[in-house]
């Protein structure tokens, strides 16, 4: 062989080496890590299908932007240190307590036996069926809004007690909007669900992708029909009272079926715009 083709040959082999090397992986973990808050997790680097393990469960991540993502939910009681790993990587992650109060209700007594109604425990698992499903892309683009200007009736996390009997947590925010007032989508995404419930009322569901979805209780109106893709902003609904209540909004948002803060989609990471 003559000199030139060998160190052709060597250089060749070094560019092969070069562009076969494989990027170690790097692991981000952002926003409040808060009980009853949204983790955001993003790795990068040389991976196939990783998967996410987060306070004993399993998550995957989904591909976009050169990165794999997700939004992990992190537990109203999640222990004050956890262990996030992924691909390899661990990360130990202090979590911040949050006491979110307790909230004592008078209801009619026939609006409190709907809860344990038949009906009303299959419209909560129509709702968990529809939102098993993840978009595998993110469909929103920057900072949430909220889905309509009204005062916070009932915050999230709350510990209820119904006429002095206890009845779990309020798994979202409640809105004192007016009978009528527009409800916009805080995000975009599609319409994944849209029923009438015997205490949620008329219900809507939305999938903004990555797990993320969002839901809206209550409502006196649908403005959108099942499978629709919406744009943030764009009218959802209207407020109401349906399912035995005072007109409100109840807004929630879960990450693969966890309940979250809602509010901490409003000021996201910068990464996540």
């Amino acid at each position: 062989m003559h000199r030139r083709q060998f160190l052709g040959g060597l250089a060749a082999t070094a560019l092969v080496t070069v562009a076969g090397a494989q990027e170690a992986p790097r692991l981000s973990v952002q926003g409040a890590a808060v009980q009853g808050y949204p983790l955001f997790v993003s790795v990068s680097g040389s991976l196939e299908k990783p998967e996410a393990e987060w306070q004993g469960k399993t998550y995957r991540l989904i591909e976009g932007g050169g990165r794999w993502r997700a939004v992990l939910p992190i537990d109203i009681d999640c222990p004050t240190k956890a262990t996030l790993k992924v691909a390899g990587l661990e990360r130990s992650v202090p979590v911040k307590r949050r006491n979110y109060g307790m909230q004592y209700l008078s209801i009619h007594p026939s609006t409190l036996a709907s809860y344990d109604d038949p009906q009303n425990k299959a419209d909560d698992v129509a709702i968990l069926a529809a939102i098993r499903g993840v978009d595998d892309v993110q469909l929103w683009k920057g900072n949430w809004l909220l889905p309509c200007e009204a005062p916070e009736s009932t915050g999230f996390g709350q510990k209820r007690l119904y006429n002095g009997w206890k009845k779990g947590w309020h798994k979202g925010l409640d809105l004192a909007g007016w009978e009528g007032q527009a409800i916009t989508a805080p995000a975009a995404g599609r319409v994944i669900h849209r029923a009438r419930g015997i205490v949620n009322g008329n219900t809507l569901v939305l999938s903004h992708g990555l797990g993320v979805f969002s839901s809206y209780f209550h409502m006196s109106d649908f403005a959108v029909a099942s499978g629709e893709t919406i744009e943030q902003g764009q009218q959802i609904g209207s407020v109401g009272g349906t399912g035995g209540f005072a007109p409100h909004l109840h807004w929630e948002t879960r990450c693969y079926g966890a309940p979250v803060f809602p509010k901490a989609f409003l000021q996201l990471p910068a990464d996540w715009h």
